[in-house]
């Protein structure tokens, strides 16, 4: 076949173009991998909120800037927040501050263990009232919105919220299920009010007549879209729509221009349109291979015996935006290495996936436990195939096992061996089994309130061992 002159010179004519095109594409594909780093935590809140609130095929839907008190200990069914602990009592409130500020008071609680953990839209801790940071006396804050004006009460602390939207998770240790009753209480006792409420309590509790406001600003409404997981640029969408939301930190600014390209605009629906064919293919690749790096990067830390430590930055994470969405991935609402430390393990000492198709054993000797001022466990979760772990249902309905599981076999020498398994082990190590799944598993070791070993990185969780016995 010959070509002619002119289509010839056509053709040379169009390489530049074509380069061109090409190296827009891939620029694309980068900014979108980055992109989808950087809003995926901002994602996971929004569904985490949507899900919670605004969901009407969930039965525990709930209003906004109220608590929601979990009455129970989390288990199989608990699929909301990937990797719960099935330690504590949870207690649940999504805050919308555009409006009006909010009042958090928590009475003393004892010496159980408590933390009120104040979670802004990028997943950061900005604020923790705790046994840890509080001690038991009685603590009223003040949460303002970041663009709040006026003048706080003089016996509250005043607390200015990153964003408007923030998630409130409380958590009250349950020491065994004698306590249910009054973990239940203590739980309905911590107070989550608007100004009007507060003032409505202190007439009642106190008779003094107090300043009240003509008219008090409507109560929010929880009315945001679904998000669609499934559908290619919904990360963007959703995120953005969350970020019209409040102000964006002075911290990412710079990210953002970099991402000018992609036609990024917090509060707006991504213009997908205005990008062709194959930059909208460069694109969706982008936000794939994004993806791809948030759950490569969830084992992310020093790994020690197969033991994986989290960082120091932990739940706040600064301009390590990845590290900031892989724990979105797989420990969104994790607590900040003062108040929890969390180790996880997914490889045996051998350097092998965890499977709940094997057994295995995990050793402390008498002098090597976790080193915790509150409590520690161990629990083990299956592991979806997006990186999300949840418990599995069991025989025995045990979720964790650790310094307050009752009736655990010590050793001749004092150390304590717990047996991970799928099915249950002879009677001599029944009182030490942790139930596996079938599949994939994550083991995680918490500890609330650890001494500085664990926070240092100086104390050491010994090897998962696969366990050749019956």
């Amino acid at each position: 076949m010959r070509i002619g002159r002119r289509a010839a010179l056509a053709g040379l004519m169009s390489l530049p173009a074509l380069a061109e095109a090409q190296d827009t594409a891939a620029t694309l594909h980068d900014l979108a991998r980055r992109a989808t780093i950087y809003l995926f935590p901002v994602y996971e809140m929004y569904r985490a909120r949507w899900r919670a609130t605004a969901d009407e095929t969930n039965p525990q839907r709930q209003r906004l800037n109220r608590f929601r008190h979990m009455p129970t200990l989390a288990d199989s069914r608990t699929r909301d927040v990937t990797t719960p602990n099935a330690d504590t009592l949870y207690s649940s409130a999504w805050l919308d501050l555009s409006l009006e500020p909010l009042f958090l008071t928590v009475p003393p609680v004892g010496d159980l263990y408590y933390s009120y953990a104040f979670i802004d839209l990028f997943t950061d801790n900005f604020l923790v009232v705790s046994h840890r940071a509080r001690g038991n006396g009685l603590a009223t804050h003040m949460i303002v919105g970041p663009k709040w004006n006026g003048d706080a009460p003089g016996d509250v602390t005043l607390v200015r919220a990153p964003t408007n939207s923030v998630w409130l998770l409380g958590r009250i240790l349950l020491d065994g299920p004698d306590e249910l009753d009054r973990v239940r209480i203590l739980q309905s006792r911590v107070l989550l009010e608007t100004p009007d409420m507060r003032n409505e309590r202190r007439i009642l509790e106190t008779g003094e007549l107090m300043r009240f406001r003509t008219q008090a600003p409507p109560e929010p409404v929880a009315d945001w879209p679904a998000p669609h997981p499934d559908e290619p640029f919904d990360l963007f969408d959703t995120s953005l729509r969350a970020l019209g939301e409040s102000p964006l930190p002075e911290r990412d600014r710079p990210l953002f221009e970099a991402l000018a390209p992609l036609k990024l605009k917090p509060g707006r629906k991504f213009d997908q349109r205005s990008f062709s064919d194959i930059e909208r293919h460069a694109i969706r690749a982008g936000i794939e291979q994004g993806h791809a790096d948030i759950r490569a990067a969830a084992g992310r830390g020093r790994t020690i015996d197969g033991w994986t430590y989290g960082q120091r930055h932990l739940g706040n994470f600064g301009d390590d935006y990845l590290y900031r969405a892989a724990t979105a991935l797989t420990a969104l609402g994790a607590l900040m290495p003062d108040e929890a430390v969390y180790v996880s393990c997914a490889v045996d000492a051998d350097r092998q996936p965890l499977s709940g198709a094997l057994r295995y054993t995990l050793t402390f000797p008498a002098d090597n436990l976790p080193p915790a001022r509150a409590f520690w466990s161990l629990s083990a979760y299956e592991v979806t195939p997006e990186g999300r772990a949840f418990f599995i249902d069991n025989p025995i309905d045990r979720y964790s096992i650790g310094d307050r599981t009752r009736g655990l076999t010590r050793g001749p020498d004092g150390s304590l061996t717990i047996h991970i398994q799928r099915d249950q082990p002879p009677r001599e190590h029944a009182d030490n089994w942790l139930p596996a799944p079938a599949g994939p598993m994550r083991l995680v070791l918490r500890a609330y309130q650890p001494d500085a070993a664990l926070i240092e990185g100086r104390y050491r969780v010994p090897p998962v061992r696969r366990n050749s016995s019956p």
